[in-house]
């Protein structure tokens, strides 16, 4: 990377949304040119930021001939261009759900030509107060009286202080204040503090940094602080019942959204189905949030993470603790050696990088039907090429929009063998 020399500033059209969510004009010398907060077919006046070989950043200005997507953002943080929570606030919504369609038929392109189906993307979260958790970070600027507590600024470490934020529901906006008031004081150096709230209004916060014991355990009590997690040491409440049956942890990872995670575990439902007495792999299955949905109906389901959440009570599941690509390929093995039975159906949630390591082992263990859910469109297009090569062909794909405000979407795509392949 480069910065950008000191010219004047530019005139031009932008054209679309990219996946990270910036607007995406040419420049008069026709390199492209990602500019946040824009919107496609405006005609806008940008100042360079950085320069690349194929590509620079620019800083926008002024929009000389706005969008009709574009309306007010809500957020003051937003308008300063000082929190990087939110990329889209500017955007009508039904805009942004179109960008994100447009963003997973790019990424899966290829496969369309082959044969899937993408399916419309489902839109089942309210635009606003949709997240039951959050992430907030801090520094401790040397000699100050407390912690600057809040969001990272756009592209860069820099925290902000957040006082308010219209994406997190009304508990987790609540319990800003005495995390400022009480516990910031005896927050040092760097660390992050992680927030979930239950369909009651119950809050837990986890605390990971330097931080004085005392202040910790003051939070209880505190607008609706319940638990707080500091290191190993827990008071109050060690989890939460965010959905019937799914009990969870401020510092792990759950959908961040209520009625984005039904929607999700619906349409995995559809993708899986049937599973009347199938036995069923889930790989990368976290807390269990999807194993709840696998288990209807399944003859026994086993569960691999390599840090599995609070074990469901049904005799049908085993959970197993490992590495999702070793415990694939010691299946295999055992499959091949004739010492395991194989399974009707395997199921893989993996995180941003995809599962590129996975791929083989799992086309050795052979199942009929395989259920990739993808919160990244372009490693989701990357492995099931992958998987096509090994004889699966994807069937169809629906994306989902879990968080508006931001160019994230989820994608579940459903693939059926339908050769031998070469695993």
């Amino acid at each position: 990377m480069t910065d950008a020399p000191v010219t004047e500033p530019l005139e031009m059209t932008l054209d679309s949304l990219a996946a990270g969510g910036d607007a995406v004009g040419r420049a008069p010398d026709g390199r492209v040119v990602f500019v946040p907060q824009g919107a496609p077919g405006e005609r806008v006046r940008v100042r360079l930021t950085e320069t690349h070989r194929q590509f620079s950043r620019g800083e926008l200005l002024e929009v000389l001939a706005p969008s009709p997507d574009r309306v007010e953002p809500p957020c003051p943080y937003f308008r300063e261009r000082s929190c990087g929570g939110c990329t889209w606030q500017h955007l009508a919504y039904p805009a942004q759900a179109s960008a994100k369609q447009a963003i997973v038929a790019s990424a899966l392109r290829r496969q369309i030509a082959g044969g899937l189906e993408l399916r419309d993307i489902a839109t089942p979260v309210e635009p606003y107060r949709w997240r039951r958790r959050a992430r907030l970070h801090w520094v401790r600027p040397g000699g100050s009286d407390a912690a600057l507590v809040g969001f990272h600024a756009p592209r860069s470490r820099r925290v902000t202080r957040i006082e308010l934020c219209p994406q997190v529901e009304p508990a987790l906006e609540g319990a800003l204040e005495p995390i400022h008031r009480v516990l910031a004081p005896h927050l040092f150096q760097r660390g992050e503090i992680d927030l979930l709230a239950d369909p009651a209004g119950r809050v837990q916060v986890a605390v990971r940094g330097p931080c004085r014991q005392r202040a910790a355990a003051a939070l209880l009590g505190e607008a609706g602080i319940v638990g707080v997690i500091l290191g190993r040491q827990v008071f109050g409440a060690a989890a939460l019942e965010i959905e019937p049956g799914q009990w969870a942890q401020a510092d792990r990872f759950a959908q961040a959204s209520r009625a984005g995670n039904q929607a999700l575990c619906a349409e995995v439902k559809r993708a899986s189905a049937p599973r009347e007495g199938a036995r069923v792999l889930e790989l990368y299955a976290g807390s269990g949030n999807l194993t709840r949905v696998l288990l209807d109906g399944a003859a026994a389901v086993l569960a691999v993470d390599a840090r599995p959440g609070r074990p469901l009570p049904d005799p049908r599941l085993t959970w197993r603790l490992g590495a999702a690509h070793e415990v694939t390929a010691e299946l295999a093995s055992r499959l091949a050696a004739g010492g395991a039975p194989p399974f009707d159906l395997v199921v893989l949630d993996p995180p941003r990088e995809g599962a590129r390591s996975l791929v083989e082992p799992l086309a050795a263990l052979r199942p009929p039907r395989v259920v990739y859910v993808s919160c990244d469109p372009a490693t989701l297009a990357r492995d099931l090429g992958e998987l096509s090569a090994r004889g699966y062909r994807p069937r169809w794909a629906r994306p989902i929009d879990l968080m508006p405000q931001t160019a994230h979407v989820e994608v579940v795509a459903a693939l059926e063998r339908v050769t031998a392949g070469t695993p």
